[in-house]
């Protein structure tokens, strides 16, 4: 999709979302280059949200002003490596994504801000950088208590010091994984289930003398088989 199909589509599925929803946003802007990560160049940034809080002239809170940006070389570039893009697909996911960044900064919440930080840690991981080994905390959990980041699933274990195995659920059934010896957090990569998309959390309770490492550490990371348990076990 060339940068006029790009602009003519964004702006025709921008006014296409009622007006009250669009409330507070001043424009949208489409810009031809591509916004690539800072330290990650292969992963790109297809749109922003600019937000400004303007005070009010009688000391309160004022009003909370946007302003969306999106970027066609970055989905061009996306769209040459996946001869599948869904192009119209991805520009809404985009543009209603953008936008509730956008309502949550006007109602004072931080939800996605929370869920995109979440991701941002997850690929310092998966590049091997630094990362807060906590960043799962910081997404809402479904009901069977996974977690998912883009295509990748998490499941906590927590266990005590001496453990040599994490036990965990996984659609309804109960399964185990070894504990990597000498270490209080692990990601644990569960090839022979979920596609090999799953992602076991592991952390040992300690003792609390033991408490006050900090999160500048890095987390053992393994990738082993996960062997079922049967029914009333451990």
């Amino acid at each position: 999709m060339n940068f006029n199909r790009f602009e003519t589509a964004a702006r025709r599925m921008w006014h296409e979302i009622p007006a009250e929803a669009r409330e507070g946003v001043d424009g949208l802007t489409i810009e031809p280059e591509a916004a690539s990560h800072p330290d990650f160049h292969w992963v790109y940034t297809m749109g922003e949200c600019l937000t400004e809080a303007w005070p009010s002239g009688a000391g309160g809170d004022g009003d909370v002003r946007s302003e969306l940006v999106l970027y066609h070389g970055s989905f061009r570039a996306l769209a040459g490596e996946d001869p599948d893009f869904d192009w119209e697909g991805e520009l809404w996911e985009t543009i209603l994504h953008e936008l509730l960044h956008h309502r949550e900064s006007a109602a004072g919440e931080a939800g996605l801000d929370e869920v995109d930080w979440a991701h941002e840690q997850n690929l310092r991981r998966l590049a091997g950088e630094p990362f807060d080994p906590d960043f799962c905390r910081a997404v809402p959990s479904g009901p069977d208590g996974v977690v998912k980041l883009e295509s990748e699933l998490f499941v906590e274990s927590v266990i005590t010091e001496r453990a040599d195995e994490a036990v965990f659920e996984w659609r309804g059934r109960r399964y185990a994984v070894e504990a990597p010896p000498y270490a209080n957090r692990a990601f644990v990569e569960v090839p022979n289930l979920a596609g090999g998309r799953l992602c076991v959390i592991i952390r040992r309770r300690l003792p609390w003398w033991r408490f006050g490492r900090g999160k500048n550490y890095r987390p053992a990371e393994v990738s082993l088989r996960a062997y079922p348990l049967p029914p009333g076990d451990g």
